[in-house]
């Protein structure tokens, strides 16, 4: 199920300089742990670990106003990653 991972300038360093990912997931969980797999010098940098979807949006919408990290994924859906300022 092909999705796009939109990630901030601030991670991009840590993504190969890739400002977008396109992934195989189901649920947004699933993305991060697959974009983590891929680039591993994202491990601790993504917003939200505690799994509310903080900082993370499914077409505009917020995560934490869906279902967390548990917000199930269609194909050409998009997430996007915001890290604010100061927390890199």
């Amino acid at each position: 199920m092909a999705i796009t991972v939109i990630l901030p300038n601030a991670l991009r360093p840590h993504a190969a300089g890739n400002d977008r990912v396109a992934l195989d997931a189901q649920t947004a969980g699933e993305a991060l742990q697959k974009l983590v797999q891929r680039y591993p010098a994202l491990a601790g940098h993504l917003p939200d670990s505690g799994g509310a979807g903080q900082g993370i949006y499914r077409n505009g919408s917020l995560l934490q106003k869906l279902q967390g990290l548990e917000t199930p994924l269609r194909v050409g859906d998009t997430l996007t990653l915001i890290v604010p300022a100061g927390e890199l």
